[in-house]
């Protein structure tokens, strides 16, 4: 996934602070909703879905409304008179342009490159647009608004990631661009002839904002090649020379900024650098330069993009990976509310007259309920962002339904979050920050807690389902956490963490322990390559399913938490990255089905002699495996197909496909 920054930036880690919402039944009723029936199925479903836009109210940030837009979804701006609203597709190589009267597209532009950043200029004539393509080349396209179509492109060699500034006259466009030699620039533009005019030499420039007369640019940076040094750079516009820097906190790296309407203030996004660090929002006063104020966020917080209300009274800052949007009142610099959504939320924009605020959620990723008889699909529920628009992470979204089949639990690897679902409505009931990188997801056997296991912050989530709270667990070891087993008696939560391969003999991997009433990993257990993980109907065996050179089955005793068996699967690994397995035990303990997440196989094994019985073809690469509530077949989602295998469990064939259009991973089924 691209960077979103010139220097690039690594996701954060931890647990993200709980924030939940219930958004309006209304705008997620999908067409032709039933209520879900009993052996009703629920599949993450992802990738190629469109993205959508929330519309909030930007006094209450209630959502009034939803749009639909290209795949991938990134950025927003508004014409200076708020009549129409360009959206950039990152996914779909596309902007998308919507009347705001009538909240509907009335045009889609084609640019053939995967696009992010956009800026459009006080006159309104041309609309400024990022983009990439597969060679990391960048293309700075201008969109003439009259027409709607591109009236002019610039190339350069390398991508361009970072928000633009453009000057009050709309003549001059201001850009990160990269040197090509390690580190950035900020480049002025003719926006007239995509021109440039000069080159401000400074090193890692993360992004660029101008004070409402022009006459300075304000551009985070990292300092200098030989120390990180962390600051603003103050460019003199008229001279194009850096006239002052004003130290950041080393132990953040910075972000994006923007200038209050004023000039008075400018605020920056900081993010941690160092373990232990606290991200921040720093504070800038203008007419002398100094940082006069740091806004604490939560430990967690990745600032993204930052935008005032035409006031000056308010600050909207994106929350990248945990999906969601904070609130500051800039006269006392404070953080007042946050607001979570679907998918990741990277561009915001403000109507002019301060009313409505534009989130592109870059989610392009759906919930299915199918219904398991007929195989026809009752409802499909924008959920957040499973993959980041690629078929390239076979770990989608994990999926669960809880013990009384009210609610079905859906993780979004990208938006690092968990979509929760009520079954009766097929709504969004609560979007409940997990951290980044959530996988695999379990529900205690009474319902009341989630179990979310983090690859990429390597640790496990505990949600309580009635409050939505959330708790981290972080893992002992290093690894990449993607799958999970409760013992049936609720006391004990098993986590599969995998490891990168080809590990040569040198990377360990484990299987974890957790102990739910203490919330403490109680054992570490070493183990090949974990990738997906069962526990048997009476309790006494966990089942992993390994991915090494050539698959293998391991049994775990929980009595005494050493492996007790080791089973050959015929066939290899195919992968180099951690994955995640389908994995499941029948009722009576007699077999294990089981996939290593690779290859279109599903192996079965009888666990009495701990022999494979069979290898079944399935799909082209299969992912979670779901057992239905009455223990006759296994579904088979694929992350590289378009169609859920269902296998007869008595015969162990697969009798018939469940077509969804796009591939899936997580299988979860309401009780009959």
């Amino acid at each position: 996934m691209p960077s979103r920054i010139c220097a690039g930036r690594a996701i954060g880690s931890g647990t993200f602070p709980v924030i939940t919402i219930r958004l309006m039944a209304a705008v997620f009723l999908a067409a032709g909703l039933v209520e879900a029936a009993s052996g009703t199925a629920y599949i993450s479903n992802c990738c190629n879905y469109p993205s959508t836009v929330a519309i909030l109210q930007a006094a209450t940030l209630v959502q009034t409304g939803q749009i639909q837009v290209g795949t991938g979804a990134w950025d927003a701006v508004f014409t200076p008179d708020g009549a129409y609203a360009y959206i950039s597709n990152n996914v779909s190589g596309s902007v998308s342009v919507v009347q705001t009267s009538t909240q509907t597209v009335v045009s889609t532009i084609p640019l053939g490159f995967s696009v992010e950043w956009m800026a459009i200029p006080p006159d309104g004539k041309q609309v400024f647009v990022e983009s990439f393509d597969s060679a990391d080349l960048g293309h700075l396209v201008a969109i003439d608004t009259s027409t709607n179509t591109v009236s002019q492109t610039k190339s350069f060699p390398a991508p361009l990631t970072s928000p633009m500034a453009i000057s009050p006259d709309s003549t001059k466009l201001y850009l990160c661009f990269s040197t090509g030699n390690g580190s950035n620039s900020l480049t002025v533009f003719d926006t007239q002839n995509l021109a440039a005019l000069a080159t401000i030499p400074v090193y890692v420039a993360v992004s660029v904002a101008l004070t409402p007369d022009g006459k300075f640019a304000y551009v985070p940076n990292f300092g200098s090649a030989s120390k990180y040094s962390p600051n603003v750079a103050v460019v003199d516009t008229a001279s194009n020379t850096v006239v002052a820097s004003i130290p950041l906190n080393p132990r953040l790296t910075p972000s994006y900024l923007a200038v209050s309407p004023d000039g008075s203030v400018a605020y920056v996004g900081q993010f941690q650098f160092k373990t232990g660090s606290r991200p921040a929002i720093a504070v800038i006063r203008t007419s002398d330069n100094r940082l006069v104020d740091s806004i604490l966020l939560s430990p967690t917080a990745d600032p993204g993009k930052i935008i005032f209300s035409p006031d000056g009274t308010k600050a909207y800052v994106t929350e990248y990976t945990s999906s969601a949007i904070d609130v500051f009142d800039v006269a006392k610099n404070q953080l007042t509310s946050t607001l979570p959504l679907l998918g990741s939320v990277h561009g915001l924009a403000i109507s002019p007259d301060g009313t409505t605020l534009l989130a592109p959620n870059s989610g392009s990723s759906r919930a299915s309920a199918v219904d398991t008889a007929s195989g026809s699909v009752l409802a499909s529920i924008p959920v957040g962002d499973m993959s980041g628009g690629s078929t390239a992470f076979p770990e989608f979204g994990g999926a669960a339904v809880s013990p009384d089949g009210t609610r079905a639990y859906f993780t979004n690897l990208f938006s690092g979050n968990v979509t929760v679902i009520e079954t009766a409505s097929n709504t969004v009931l609560a979007s409940v920050p997990s951290g980044a990188g959530p996988v695999g997801i379990v529900l205690s056997p009474d319902g009341s807690t989630a179990y979310v296991a983090g690859q990429n912050q390597n640790s496990v989530t505990v949600i309580n389902t009635s409050t939505f709270a959330t708790q981290g667990i972080a893992l002992p070891r290093f690894g990449y956490p993607t799958s999970l087993a409760i013992t049936p008696d609720g006391r004990y939560v098993y986590v599969a963490s995998d490891n990168i391969p080809p590990d040569f003999g040198f990377t360990l991997s484990y299987v974890f322990v957790i102990d739910t009433s203490t919330n403490a990993v109680v054992r570490t257990i070493i183990a090949p390559h974990p990738v997906g993980i069962t526990i048997s109907p009476d309790g006494t065996k966990a089942y992993v399913v390994c991915a090494t050179a050539s698959a293998s089955l391991l049994t775990i005793s929980t009595a005494s938490n050493q492996i007790t068996g080791t089973v050959a699967l015929t066939g290899g690994f195919g992968g180099f990255d951690p994955t995640t397995a389908g994995i499941v035990v029948t009722p009576d303990g007699s077999r294990v089905f089981a996939d290593d997440g690779a290859d279109g196989t599903v192996w079965e094994i009888d666990t009495a002699t701990n022999r494979v019985l069979s290898a079944i073809p399935v799909g082209t690469s299969p992912g979670q495996l779901a057992l239905t509530p009455d223990g006759t077949e296994i579904w088979a989602a694929d992350y590289a197909a378009a169609a859920v295998s269902v296998i007869d469990v008595a015969s162990g064939a697969v009798v018939r496909t469940v077509s969804l259009g796009n591939p899936s991973f997580g299988v979860a089924f309401t009780p009959q």
